[in-house]
């Protein structure tokens, strides 16, 4: 698949659990996920696919599947780049509902996903992962 709009698009449905091999393109094994806004104490960036797929694995087993919704994906004046807005949803292992809004930055080499970027609130994240 060449669009990159569609890959994000699939991309955002497994990347959340950590299922990179359910997703349509290549991830590379330099991959990058950085998590610029995580709150203090939580590593933001987590480099080598991996590295960072087991962190990603490790947190889905910690709630139900996070869903993106209202997504807008757009490419950008950089052919590699695509910008995405969503909002997110899904049910904490404590119970408590999880929601956030988020602007991601998906970066490909040669229709190959190597870096993702995700702003959110970690005020919300605080929040559902708190007793």
């Amino acid at each position: 698949m060449n669009d990159i709009v569609a890959q994000v698009e699939d991309w955002l449905a497994h990347m959340p659990q950590g299922d990179f091999e359910g997703y349509c393109g290549p991830v590379a094994d330099d991959f990058v996920l950085r998590l610029p806004f995580m709150p203090p104490g939580l590593p933001n960036e987590f480099a080598g696919r991996e590295v960072a797929q087991a962190a990603l694995q490790s947190s889905a087993k910690g709630r139900a599947t996070l869903v993106f919704s209202n997504k807008v994906i757009l490419r950008t004046e950089d052919p590699d780049l695509v910008v995405a807005t969503a909002q997110a949803e899904t049910t904490m292992a404590n119970g408590k509902p999880y929601r956030n809004s988020y602007v991601i930055f998906v970066r490909f080499r040669d229709g190959v996903i190597v870096e993702h970027t995700e702003y959110l609130n970690p005020l919300a994240v605080m929040e559902a992962a708190g007793d």
